[in-house]
Formats: C-alpha cells, sequence, structure tokens
C-alpha cells in the first residue's frame, strides 16, 4: 500500500481552523505531521496520532517542511503531501492525486511535483490572470507547470532523495518555486491538476489601485522576504529567465509605487527596500529586526 504523509506548518493560526484541517487529512493519509512555528505548545491529547513539532519560535515554512520532509521519508513514506495551516481538503483530494500521478507515470512522465488547482477562497473564484500557463497534457486533465504553490502538492520520495530537501535559507516566499525549478532541473516534471480545486487565501487580500487594477496585500515582512529572495534568485542558473526579468521590472514599479497606493505604504516600502538590499549582500534566513 502506497504510503502518503501529510505535512501541515502552523503559525498565527486559528484553533478551529487548524483543527478542522488536521481531521480534513488525517482520514485521507498514512500519517499527519505537524509543524508548530509559535511560542505556544501543542499537544498530542489535541491531536491524536499526529507527529508534532514545536519549533516554539518561527523558523520559517522554509525549515519546518524540510524538517517534516526529512522525518517523513525517513519513515515510510513514498509521498509527502504539503499543506497549509488553513487548507481543508475535500475526501477524495490525495486519492485523486495519487490516481493521477501514478496515471501520468504510467504515460512515461517523469512527476516531482503534482498540485491542485487553487482558487481564492475569499473571492470564491479562480484568479486565470495569475494563474500560470501550462502545457496540456493529451486525455488527462493535467498541463505541465513551471511552478506550482506547496498547499496540497504531492512530491513522490524518488524525486526529494534526487532533488534534495527544501532551500531553508529563503525562510518564507519562493519556497515552493525554487523547489519546483530544482525539480526541473533534475529532470522532472511539475505538474497542476486542474480537475483537483483548493481554496486559497493569500495574505490579507488585494488593493483595488484602478480601474480594476489590483496588487496583493500580504503582510508587511512578506515584502521584505520577497524581495530579497528575487534578488537571491537571480543567481541561480536554473530559476527561469522570465521569472527574473518579470519579477525585476515588478520591483521597480513597486519601489516607486507601494508608498503611495497602500495605508501604510511607508512601512510596507521599508521592507521591499530593506529586501532588496540584504538580498543585494547575500543575506539568507530569518530577518532578524523583526519581532514575530
Amino acid at each position: 500500500m502506497v504510503k502518503v504523509y501529510g505535512v501541515i506548518v502552523a503559525y498565527n493560526f486559528d484553533p478551529d481552523e487548524l483543527k478542522a484541517a488536521v481531521h480534513s487529512l488525517k482520514n485521507q493519509v498514512s500519517k499527519v505531521i505537524l509543524c508548530n512555528n509559535t511560542t505556544s505548545y501543542l499537544s498530542s491529547d489535541e491531536f491524536l496520532d499526529v507527529k508534532i513539532y514545536n519549533f516554539g519560535n518561527n523558523l520559517g515554512i522554509a525549515y519546518a517542511q524540510s524538517v517534516a520532509m526529512e522525518w517523513a521519508f525517513s519513515n515510510g513514506a513514498d509521498f509527502v503531501l504539503q499543506l497549509d495551516q488553513d487548507s481543508i481538503l475535500e475526501n477524495s483530494t490525495v486519492r485523486k492525486l495519487t490516481d493521477s500521478f501514478n496515471d501520468l507515470s504510467s504515460l512515461g512522465y517523469r512527476i516531482g511535483a503534482l498540485g491542485p488547482l487553487h482558487f481564492d477562497k475569499v473571492r470564491g473564484k479562480i484568479d486565470y490572470n495569475r494563474l500560470p500557463k501550462g502545457i496540456k497534457i493529451p486525455g488527462t486533465s493535467c498541463e505541465i507547470v513551471k511552478h506550482t504553490l506547496s498547499s496540497a502538492c504531492l512530491i513522490p520520495k524518488h524525486a526529494f532523495e534526487k532533488t534534495g530537501n527544501i532551500d531553508k535559507d529563503l525562510f518564507i516566499d519562493l519556497v515552493d518555486w525554487e523547489y519546483c525549478w530544482r525539480l526541473k532541473k533534475n529532470g522532472f516534471e511539475v505538474v497542476r491538476d486542474n480537475s483537483v480545486l483548493l481554496p486559497h487565501q493569500v495574505g490579507n487580500g488585494y488593493q483595488d489601485i484602478i480601474n480594476g487594477v489590483n496588487v496583493r496585500k500580504p503582510a508587511p515582512i512578506r515584502h521584505y522576504y520577497h524581495s530579497r529572495n528575487v534578488i537571491l534568485m537571480l543567481h541561480r542558473s536554473y530559476v527561469p529567465f522570465s521569472f527574473k526579468i518579470r519579477e525585476l521590472s515588478k520591483l521597480l514599479i513597486k519601489i516607486f509605487l507601494y508608498r503611495f497606493i497602500f495605508k501604510d505604504g511607508l512601512v510596507r516600502w521599508s521592507f521591499l527596500a530593506r529586501g532588496i538590499i540584504d538580498g543585494l549582500r547575500g543575506k539568507k534566513g530569518k530577518y532578524e529586526n523583526f519581532k514575530h
């Protein structure tokens, strides 16, 4: 029997929502691994038969995922399914993903990561403008894409063994994309199954600007990690050139606009600028001056 281990990383979570996410996962996988990136303590009495890591601090989603994946594949897992703390799965999600993986493998595809089609849980619709375009695989509901989000992403053991672990130095932002690009560098395909839907929320939603144009509105600190990690990606040969050009262009626009389009624009701009500077300095890991 194929064993899928589910990994949930928790930070600033709603207790009821986290319990619902764990419950929706437990019935579909062989083991749940819960990584707690807060100072609070999660007890095995609350989460029966769940492997719990209480880190006592926010060590970043990349560190938590890497610890969990290492443990999972060293303790019997054939696949790891990564999840966000608010990911509530439909009952057939894992079965659909593993079925798609097996079907694609039988067709000769070497799958390194297989994810669902994410949609905006706040707006209740798919944002096709921001959806990565892919190459459709004939006779299936799947597309080969450059990258997919980590939430409900299925990763097989052989891909992990070939590619290595998550890059802990990135902390958060672009962690999932970087891993997808590294998988592709090692000869694997990254696939999205459009028949598997998963609600997903990015930060605090969107900020409307003008004439229907909007930008994502994450927590201010995320501007630091995103801008810093974009700069760090520029030096990696396996990162798509199109990503480098696009994200550099966006950074230039953000530097000029962010202090004006948000109420807390100066704070956001400061994080953005510091991220660019630290990226140029090659700084990695956690932002030392920010208190979580």
